[in-house]
């Protein structure tokens, strides 16, 4: 996803918008400018935060079912972490082979720093204590086996929300910015006689700082998922 490309179309609408209802220049370079800003310094770091923590509780999800799947069947470590990598992702797999000299359990314990979720430091628990003491490794995981795919469904349930509730959000301010620039046709004359005014332009800027402020709160509330360990200053 361009968040650049689409804070320009954005801020083109919105200038355009605003130039047709106010026909000032200064107020549509603001507003342009603003928008352009606001997309740049705020939308697209704000939003790849939370696909980069999203992506990487779907590795730690692949990598965690995978690893205990494996290690229930062939009851080792090393086909554990062979199964896990050769099922992760590219950017999982990256980090497995700056590690390669180290044993399974050091791999285990490293990648900790990687996936800093609360479910992984369970995970490694888990394994680490069956390493130690044995066991059946599904018996022992099944609580966060369940806890694991529960937030799975979770994070795929808040992502469906947030992509219904970003088209509600587009719909609505489309229709209510459309009808505002409607109004300067629908209504000519009592247009061209208030359109002057300070109190007109001031209004019609006003109207659209809201909306970007409106976008803020939206961008805010959706990137807002609780993955118990991520921190979001060290990833």
């Amino acid at each position: 996803m361009n968040l650049v490309l689409i804070g320009l179309i954005v801020a083109f609408a919105f200038a355009g918008a605003i130039y047709i209802t106010s026909e000032n220049l200064i107020s549509t370079l603001l507003i342009f400018t603003l928008t352009i800003s606001f997309f740049v310094f705020f939308v697209r770091r704000q939003i790849n935060k939370y696909q980069n923590k999203i992506r990487r509780y779907h590795q730690c999800y692949q990598f965690i079912n995978n690893f205990l799947i494996t290690l229930s069947v062939r009851g080792s470590l090393n086909a554990a972490m062979q199964s896990g990598y050769e099922t992760a992702d590219s950017e999982t797999k990256e980090v497995i082979d700056s590690i390669k000299e180290m044993n399974e359990q050091e791999k285990l314990s490293y990648l900790k720093k990687y996936f800093t979720f609360d479910l992984y430091h369970l995970f490694l628990d888990i394994v680490t204590l069956w390493n130690e003491q044995g066991g059946d490794i599904l018996v022992m995981s099944k609580h966060l086996v369940n806890q694991v795919r529960l937030k799975e469904q979770y994070v795929l349930y808040c992502q469906n929300v947030s992509r219904s509730k970003v088209i509600e959000f587009v719909v609505l301010w489309s229709i209510a910015l459309g009808i505002l620039a409607s109004l300067r046709f629908a209504l000519s004359q009592f247009y061209h006689y208030i359109s002057k005014t300070v109190v007109f332009q001031s209004s019609i800027v006003i109207i659209f700082i809201f909306v970007i402020f409106s976008i803020y709160v939206m961008v805010k509330r959706i990137t807002q998922i609780n993955l118990e360990g991520w921190k979001e200053h060290e990833n």
